[in-house]
């Protein structure tokens, strides 16, 4: 029977590689001192994600702008056309939760210019903020990108599997599994 496991699993992995789970086009960010994860960043006038393959921050409040001159880079610094424009950083909302935030150096919240995309300091910090959103999904304009997967997917060895053909395999190879240990009994014994 562990055989038949081993089995089973490495060809749900076999038939599931050339499948890859669908992944959102922006980074997700968890925070080193709480159990908090988010893809949002929050601005003292907007919302942000970060683009996961140039790492260009993009509104998302409202319809999706590329700030095509604000990057932010793997230690989480952002620059704006060049220069430092503070850095995003887990911080403490108004409701007491951890959320991910653009702040300058100082901790103060930055404000995006609606014309421009510049960034400006407030003189607002990140508890002055209530209800503040963590997750993407609820404000990218592709509904597709985080939709339900379109068969259901599940998740095995890194990979999504559509779960109709997961489980047509595990049914396929449980059936093949039950007739070999049939055969395998001496005649007369049922």
């Amino acid at each position: 029977m562990t055989r038949f496991c081993i089995v089973a699993t490495l060809g749900l992995c076999a038939v599931g590689s050339p499948i890859s789970a669908q992944l959102v086009p922006w980074d997700t960010f968890a925070d080193n001192i709480s159990n908090s994860v988010c893809s949002v960043v929050n601005a003292g006038n907007t919302e942000l994600v970060v683009l996961r393959t140039t790492g260009q921050l993009v509104i998302v409040t409202g319809t999706d702008v590329l700030l095509e001159d604000a990057f932010v880079d793997a230690q989480g610094f952002v620059t704006f056309e060049g220069e430092d424009a503070g850095l995003l950083d887990f911080a403490i909302d108004g409701d007491g939760f951890r959320t991910l935030w653009w702040l300058t150096l100082t901790g103060n919240v930055v404000e995006v210019s609606g014309f421009t995309g510049e960034p400006r300091e407030t003189d607002l910090f990140p508890d002055d903020f209530v209800d503040v959103p963590c997750d993407a999904c609820d404000f990218w304009d592709d509904p597709t990108v985080c939709g339900d997967p379109d068969p259901p997917v599940l998740n095995l060895c890194g990979v999504g599997v559509p779960l109709s053909a997961s489980a047509s395999f595990m049914g396929l190879m449980g059936f093949r599994g039950l007739r070999r240990r049939r055969a395998n009994r001496p005649r007369g014994i049922e």
